[in-house]
């Protein structure tokens, strides 16, 4: 696996995230920040290169918002995570009338059962953000299905999304929630060759990266 940040599209950002040791980023958008040509501008002179593109959180009839994002991830080839917290899962037939023209999967939403997310995304021939924290809010047996939907579906999950949650809480700190990160991590190490990207708060990125390497090496960092 190759894990990556998570920071805004501008050129500071784009740089702290390099500061922070990574070689990626995945890109964090609102309609205010999608400008396709600054971002583009900020990018090709940033020190980390961009492997994902997340959308804004809109409503699936904004096919101009989705078809921008969409060309944004093209012009910089980079996998297009559709997601919004304004949609669900059976708004998928609307999502795909833009037309994507990039590489793009469907991150699982907060709840979101395995089961439906087999009939709902994968066996109809989707591609799936792995979301963990959405995983482990939606079942009592979050290590056996994220065992199972990395092993069955290999060739539809290419992107994850790595951080701490309770149930009723995503986006945490590492630590702060109650996944077993560690156990996580080590799943990943072994099933997964995509991106992981952390997908925590910017200030709390070094920690978890350092976490992570010093359980898939298992040599301690000075984070």
């Amino acid at each position: 696996m190759h894990v990556v940040g998570k920071c805004p599209p501008d050129g500071d950002a784009l740089a702290a995230a390099a500061d922070r040791g990574f070689d990626a980023v995945e890109l964090y958008l609102t309609t205010e920040t999608l400008d396709v040509g600054a971002v583009q501008q900020a990018v090709e002179s940033a020190p980390v290169a961009v492997s994902s593109v997340h959308t804004p959180h809109v409503r699936p009839q904004q096919r101009d918002v989705l078809a921008r994002t969409d060309d944004l991830a093209a012009r910089l080839d980079a996998y297009l995570v559709v997601h919004s917290q304004y949609a669900h899962h059976a708004h998928i037939p609307d999502f795909e009338r833009v037309g994507f023209e990039s590489r793009y999967g469907y991150e699982n939403n907060p709840g979101a059962s395995p089961h439906y997310l087999r009939n709902a995304i994968l066996d109809v021939g989707h591609s799936l953000v792995l979301d963990t924290a959405h995983l482990y809010m939606a079942t009592d047996h979050y290590r056996e299905e994220l065992e199972s939907l990395l092993t069955t579906y290999p060739e539809q999950i290419e992107l994850v999304h790595l951080t701490d949650a309770t149930p009723l809480a995503d986006g945490l700190p590492f630590g702060a929630g109650d996944i077993d990160l560690q156990t996580t991590t080590g799943l990943l190490a072994d099933r997964f060759e995509g991106d992981v990207v952390l997908e925590v708060m910017p200030d709390d990125q070094s920690a978890a990266l350092a976490a992570v390497a010093d359980w898939t090496t298992g040599t301690p960092t000075d984070e």
